[in-house]
């Protein structure tokens, strides 16, 4: 089989069913054939097929995404091949992670699950649901957040790690801190477990924010269309009993809700279950909900939420109605 008896959709279309595993023995062996015959030298003009400037090539690419608990053993596929959606699914990426090489950068994405991933520098990153991180060329310390995730951040003293939200930077030197900042939020979190971090709001790019541990800085945004203004307070974030936080427990798979509006736990509960929440009487969306959820369906943990609040629901495939 010749690389190009593929079209570009038939390809992606192969390449998207073996990221989720469901590749026949026969299609298997067609991605394993284009894989060996692809040819990378197009990305380097030096770069000759097997040389040893091609094989960095192809290990680089690969290093910027190393997992850090693999699921399983891949053989991996080179990035570098001549299409016109330069798009690649990544072999292994049953937690959803999608790889681009769009002027260089990579993004890393969280869809369905909440994936772990190593950076070019050491430093180990959660990336909960919904959620996308993208990393520079050139710059393994820079990276850019929409969504939410846990960073364990390398120390490296001379180069300090930037993260960008659209909201605010935060720089650290070497810590660990949760950072949510989904594009439709209300209000945008960081929130501060050990080491030192230092914010800056992009509307106040002159005042620096200091966090110690255990602080969290909530940025909110006013609710006025014409002239949206933020603000921010800085609150402690008070331990479990077994020293756990609740803002960093989505790591352990548990969906927490913590004195929060049945309209904010319905946004984390869309993310969370894939489904639209549609609450229909006003009134209840100021219902408040303090509850630790794990492994439970929607269907179970809105029963479990009738608990403590008077409300009825209904579910219509991936539609939730909720009403008095």
């Amino acid at each position: 089989m010749e690389n190009n008896a593929f079209n570009n959709d038939q390809l992606l279309l192969l390449l998207e069913k073996y990221s989720k595993n469901q590749c026949t023995e026969a299609e298997l062996a067609q991605i394993r054939e284009w894989y060996e015959q692809l040819d990378i030298s197009g990305e380097k003009t030096d770069a000759l097929p097997g040389s040893p400037e091609a094989a960095a090539l192809k290990a680089a690419g690969w290093r910027a995404i190393a997992p850090v608990t693999p699921v399983r053993k891949p053989f991996y596929l080179r990035p570098w091949f001549k299409a016109a959606a330069a798009v690649v699914l990544i072999a292994g990426s049953a937690w959803g992670i999608i790889y681009r090489n769009q002027h260089r950068s990579t993004f890393i994405s969280a869809d369905a699950s909440i994936i772990q991933r190593r950076l070019p520098d050491g430093t180990a990153i959660w990336l909960n649901k919904k959620s996308k991180l993208t990393c520079y060329p050139g710059d393994d310390r820079t990276v850019s957040l929409e969504g939410e995730a846990f960073f364990d951040v390398a120390k490296n003293p001379a180069h300090p790690f930037v993260i960008h939200t659209e909201r605010m930077d935060i720089t650290v030197l070497g810590t660990t801190f949760n950072v949510k900042a989904y594009k439709n939020d209300v209000s945008d979190e960081t929130l501060l477990v050990s080491g030192a971090v230092e914010i800056t709001l992009r509307e106040q790019e002159s005042s620096k924010i200091r966090l110690r541990p255990n602080e969290k800085i909530i940025l909110h945004t006013a609710s006025s269309k014409q002239h949206p203004t933020t603000f921010y307070e800085v609150k402690n974030s008070v331990a479990n009993h077994d020293s756990t936080l609740n803002e960093t427990l989505w790591r352990e798979n548990k969906l927490v809700f913590s004195h929060e509006t049945f309209e904010q736990i319905a946004v984390k509960m869309e993310r969370w279950y894939g489904v639209n929440i549609h609450i229909q009487d006003p009134s209840l969306k100021k219902l408040l909900f303090t509850a630790i959820f794990e492994n439970e369906t929607v269907d179970q943990t809105l029963t479990a939420l009738q608990l403590s609040a008077p409300f009825h629901y209904q579910i219509n495939q991936q539609d939730i109605f909720i009403t008095k």
